[in-house]
């Protein structure tokens, strides 16, 4: 865990002169304008990040390196922050509209629904009755678009009798749901 204390000869740094100025630089740079909602939080996210790199730094003693350092410091944590929050997103994001290659099927073949449920209705009636390892197969045929079992067994290291089991889990489930 962090001593933030440790952070205290950055902070410094920070405040002197036009220091600050390397932190709007990579805001400008990734394109965040002071409008929009998370400009407080991803400025804020830069001055700890300058100051623990600030701490990292063992360059040589020249300014102009020094900033160079935390200017790029600071740029790629803040790149890192924002790829997090658009893969959050992008998890919590339900398939587009124009996708509409049946996903339910995708999850049990050729089963057939009644139209009255929407997909998202049914995904997040499913996703609440679910287990954790029923929504771990979920995630992976759905949100990361993987249809072989096979495939998904690979990557989670799970047999795929296991898989098929939760498919067939999901399948009453549905049915459940359905009714």
């Amino acid at each position: 865990m962090n001593d933030y204390s440790s952070f205290r000869p950055g902070f410094d740094y920070l405040m002197q002169g036009d220091h600050k100025v390397v932190i709007f630089g990579v805001l400008k740079r990734l394109n965040i304008q002071r409008n929009t909602a998370q400009y407080d939080d991803l400025m804020q996210e830069g001055f700890i990040a300058f100051a623990q790199k600030y701490n990292q730094y063992h360059g040589p003693d020249d300014d102009k390196q020094r900033l160079a350092y935390l200017y790029q410091g600071v740029y790629w944590h803040l790149l890192d922050q924002l790829r997090k929050a658009s893969r959050n997103t992008q998890k919590i994001e339900f398939m587009p509209a124009d996708n509409q290659d049946s996903w339910e099927n995708q999850l049990i073949d050729n089963y057939s629904f009644e139209s009255e449920l929407s997909h998202n209705e049914l995904l997040n009636q499913l996703l609440k009755i679910s287990s954790d390892t029923e929504r771990k197969l979920i995630y992976y045929r759905y949100y990361e678009g993987i249809d072989n079992m096979r495939e998904i067994s690979r990557q989670t290291n799970i047999s795929t009798k296991t898989l098929n089991k939760w498919r067939n889990s999901l399948r009453k489930k549905i049915k459940i749901i359905k009714n």
